[in-house]
């Protein structure tokens, strides 16, 4: 298969305002997340979703001590005594865990019916959930991150570019890119330059595999472009920096 490469530069030119929008506004905004305050009537109202989950999600045992589960929601406990409640009925699946070094960030994947993505808990307050695609790479000193997907169904729950920037209470969106504009398989997040430049690489075409090799080491054989998202002035321009 073979796709064709986007051009040199891609300019994504965005008015900073209209993206730095409260996470907490986002989280409102997303028909899976619940505030508090009904968290306990999800618990105990009728599934009306068309996954019948059996069980409740498995919590490892790392993670028990913030988190817990009915067959309806994930109840997960706040940095300051709150709970979030993140409404689990539409996910057969939740795995992938795993909590930011400081405690504060806790994050899942989740896959339903057509549909599949990862979630971010900022446990500085309640019902701050963030819609991330996969797991996100955080810069050196933490108070950025960024995530890259995009599936070949466009069922995730990013699908494009994200960049948030942490603060004091709470987590906002300060980018997004929609991949509908991007070219490329398996985009990832490589590294972060400071905290006006992420490092991210994709590929274009696959490379010749073995009989019996699978996805995974056909991806490693494949080359892979490079690219950087850096912020210009107010605007952020995602730039390909291989040679043509």
């Amino acid at each position: 298969m073979v796709l064709r490469k986007p051009i040199k530069i891609i300019f994504a030119s965005l008015i900073v305002a209209s993206l730095c929008v409260p996470s907490v506004t986002l989280a409102m905004d997303d028909g899976n997340v619940l505030s508090s305050a009904t968290c306990e009537e999800v618990l105990e109202s009728p599934d009306q979703s068309e996954i019948q989950r059996e069980e409740p999600v498995t919590i490892p045992g790392e993670y028990r001590d913030i988190a817990s589960s009915t067959k309806s929601a994930m109840k997960i406990k706040t940095l300051r005594g709150g709970i979030t409640c993140f409404d689990v009925r539409d996910w057969n699946v939740v795995e992938q865990f795993w909590i930011s070094g400081d405690g504060r960030f806790f994050g899942f994947h989740t896959f339903g019916l057509e549909a599949d993505g990862h979630h971010v808990i900022d446990r500085i307050a309640p019902d701050i959930i963030l819609e991330t695609g996969l797991r996100p790479v955080f810069s050196d000193d933490a108070t950025m991150f960024a995530a890259a997907q995009r599936t070949g169904a466009g069922w995730g729950n990013l699908e494009g570019l994200g960049v948030w920037r942490v603060g004091p209470d709470g987590t906002e969106s300060v980018y997004k890119f929609n991949n509908g504009l991007l070219d490329g398989l398996d985009w990832r997040i490589d590294s972060w330059i400071g905290n006006d430049e992420v490092r991210l690489s994709t590929i274009h075409e696959f490379a010749l595999g073995e009989d019996g090799d699978s996805f995974e080491e056909i991806l490693a054989k494949s080359k892979r472009y490079n690219y950087r998202l850096i912020k210009r002035g107010a605007n952020w321009e995602l730039e390909d920096i291989d040679e043509p």
